[in-house]
């Protein structure tokens, strides 16, 4: 299915290696439509109505300053092995990433590499603990010691219920979670030997303990899969009481009071371009020509107008920070009575825009830029596919208005404008396809890529130039937002990326070593992959690029996009479905009222906001790659016992991960199920076998069979043919 506005973000990371599919993040997410019945979110159903209450009250908005955090590595300054006294070390919080072997890693907020933490470290941390460490040397390798917990990880998970003799145990769905979880007989709640179950654990000093809250049953249909993921991530279709009747005490219509004072944009001939199952509508767009160069108008719903500051609505938005998309299903940021209505630029019906306008000389080049609250009228509700005909192949019949049809011509016309200018900015164009599962009757029928014809591309740059626009425009007149931020990758990345281009003639330049504060430009990285079009090794070049990539995310120090080429950047063009976006809109419509934006929606509140957002998107991330690798696995049951061609996608010393062709599902062997021992030369990305020479390498095409698939925890395990 097609992506809502891409608005590439090339810097947001992959999972580490689990077996599961691994899929870049870069996205925004389909629109898929929604599923009618809903489930409970975990506090409500578990009867803890005040543990829900007190999440939604502590929020960004009793923050009044900004907290002091240990949280950030300051540039330049000491290494956090540096050999100081415990007693004045620094210490660092971040959240646990625990390993299926038993070990684990502390991902702090603004440090790339991870604290490791040994086995031992382990002992009593469970995947997803926010802990306090400080930095030591554990023989001699660079490790973490854990000072105190700060907060337990969610108590809620989904596993199998298992009996085992006179035992009832549930054995978790991720692998991140080492422990099986005791359950006493009062605690089983009907659950049956084999169900899958969501539970809610108690953690003390003995065995994990647990208690059923819900069956979900033993059935692996795609719907009761995703169940799976919506239960683990503890989503919930439903809203609050208070939420509801905010979100209904408005009118389906714009009222006439609320277009006082607007300005007012129905003549101009806007449209809305979207996928074929997009139900709310965030933007449209307007280019009309202006002597030799372009008048552009973007127009983004006005979501900052309904839902105001400490609303039930607000605590709720952010609480969620965005919309989460399933193949069956959206689970929404806002209630359906906005986000698909009110809100949503529908076609043929006033709605109140946030709407910017920027003028375009003849080379592509943005000389002005003004923003307005107005109100418009949307012409024209088309999708990407329409599109593409009129402007790929002249259809006609595919956009009917002349008018429209004209108007997207010179849209086009700046879009190629637009292009040239990214190239020569240097902002990276990774060729990764994304692969969906297509439900047919709660089937999955087949597992197909995404084409990204002219017009995805084209309201790509549309949003990409609005939200540099904002972006800047707020940088100009001094006054903080919430960025989008994409630093640039670490030299030592860079440098293991050079060490497997370098048989192939190819190095991505480097500042040199004495610039402490030279960073890798995004044009060298580009310049290598457009060296690389082509040849064998591009595809698995474009997964290197975007592993040795740093995690985009939300914050109010602005350090540039390093993917996008830009210096300034925020998400402005999505606020029904991202919280960020929505409080871009509350200061920038103070500020171009001649208000204080901090009256508001206050400075300090930015920081504690991105945090959460930018935590709630990789949870949205998370949930997509595992309904992706889940499906995939289920699709691919039919294919076990038959051989397919595959790519070597990666390599540790215990496993070679493979992604099949046609489908891009990722399948895995156990490198000890190999002949011989086998040694891994992480440099030169081969596994090769210490008596007979024999190596595998990265990117290499071979044909494997498929042994099995456990749809439940996204695997495909195969075995190489006879030939291999």
């Amino acid at each position: 299915m097609s992506r809502k506005k891409n608005e590439t973000d090339s810097g947001n990371k992959w999972p580490k290696r689990s077996g599961k599919k691994q899929t870049p993040d870069a996205r925004s997410g389909n629109k898929w439509p929604k599923k009618s019945d809903k489930k409970r979110d975990a506090d409500e159903q578990s009867g803890n109505k005040s543990a829900a209450k007190k999440s939604r009250g502590n929020s960004a908005w009793d923050k009044t300053s900004e907290r002091p955090s240990r949280q950030k590595r300051k540039a330049g300054g000491k290494s956090p092995w540096a050999t100081v006294s415990k007693k004045d070390q620094q210490t660092w919080t971040g959240i646990v990433s625990a390993h299926p072997d038993g070990f684990g890693f502390v991902d702090v907020v603004g440090v790339e590499k991870g604290f490791f933490l040994p086995h031992e470290q382990m002992n009593g941390l469970m995947h997803g603990d926010t802990v306090e460490v400080r930095a030591v040397r554990n023989r001699g390798r660079e490790s973490a010691e854990v000072v105190r917990i700060v907060e337990h990880a969610s108590s809620i998970l989904v596993g199998q219920f298992l009996i085992q003799g006179n035992n009832a145990l549930v054995k978790p769905r991720s692998r991140k979670i080492l422990q099986n979880i005791l359950i006493a007989h009062k605690d089983c709640n009907g659950a049956t030997d084999g169900d899958w179950v969501r539970i809610d654990i108690s953690r003390g000093s003995g065995p994990l303990r647990g208690r059923v809250q819900e069956v979900l049953g033993d059935n692996l249909s795609p719907s009761r899969l995703i169940d799976l993921i919506v239960a683990e991530l503890g989503l919930t279709n439903e809203f609050p009481a208070k939420v509801v009747a905010e979100a209904n005490a408005f009118s389906d219509e714009v009222a006439e009071k609320d277009i006082e004072e607007r300005k007012d944009l129905r003549h101009l001939p806007f449209v809305t371009i979207d996928g074929e199952d997009a139900r709310d509508f965030d933007d449209a767009i307007c280019v009309l020509p202006r002597g030799e160069g372009f008048e552009t108008w973007v127009a983004i719903a006005d979501v900052a107008h309904y839902v105001k500051p400490r609303s039930a609505l607000d605590e709720e938005a952010l609480e969620r920070s965005n919309s989460f998309y399933f193949p069956d299903r959206v689970i929404p940021m806002l209630p359906e009575k906005l986000s698909n209505g009110l809100c949503s630029l529908n076609p043929n019906v006033a709605r109140l825009a946030m709407t910017v306008r920027m003028r375009f000389d003849a080379n592509g080049t943005r000389r002005s830029i003004h923003i307005y609250n107005a109100v418009i009228h949307s012409q024209a509700r088309l999708t990407y596919t329409q599109v593409a005909k009129w402007l790929e192949d002249g259809d006609e019949s595919s956009v009917e208005e002349a008018g429209i049809r004209d108007m997207l011509d010179d849209a086009a016309r700046l879009f190629r404008k637009l292009l040239i200018r990214r190239e020569r900015r240097g902002a990276l164009d990774l060729d990764m396809p994304e692969v969906r599962a297509k439900l047919e009757n709660d089937v999955v029928v087949d597992m197909t890529a995404s084409d990204r014809n002219i017009a995805h591309r084209l309201i790509e740059e549309m949003m990409l130039s609005a939200n540099t626009a904002v972006a800047e425009y707020m940088e100009s007149h001094h006054c903080p937002t919430l960025y989008r931020v994409h630093a640039a990758p670490e030299r030592e990345a860079i440098e293991k990326l050079n060490d497997y281009l370098a048989p192939f003639g190819l190095f991505v330049v480097l500042p040199k070593a004495k610039d402490k504060d030279g960073k890798v430009k995004p044009g060298a990285v580009q310049h290598v992959l457009s060296k690389s079009a082509g040849k064998p090794f591009a595809h698995v070049l474009h997964r290197m690029v975007l592993r040795s990539m740093q995690r985009a995310q939300y914050t109010p120090n602005n350090e540039g996009h390093f993917g996008l080429a830009y210096e300034s950047y925020a998400h402005f063009t999505s606020p029904i479905r991202r919280y960020a976006d929505l409080i871009v809109h509350r200061r920038l419509k103070a500020l171009i009222k001649g208000q204080d934006p901090n009256k508001v929606q206050h400075e300090n509140t930015l920081a504690e906001i991105g945090s959460q957002t930018s935590t709630q998107e990789r949870k949205q991330q998370r949930g997509e790659w595992d309904t992706q690798a889940m499906l995939a696995a289920l699709f691919h049951a039919k294919d076990v016992g038959k051989t397919m061609s595959a790519r070597i996608s990666g390599l540790t010393k215990r496993r070679i991960f493979f992604e099949l062709e046609g489908t891009m599902a990722e399948a895995s062997l156990d490198v000890d199920d190999l002949t011989g021992a086998f040694i891994l030369d992480e440099m030169g990305h081969t596994l090769a076998s210490k008596h007979s020479g024999h190596a595998y390498h990265l990117g290499e095409t071979l044909d494997v069979v498929i042994e099995s698939t456990d749809p439940v925890r996204g695997q495909i395990l195969a075995r190489l043919t006879d030939d291999d």
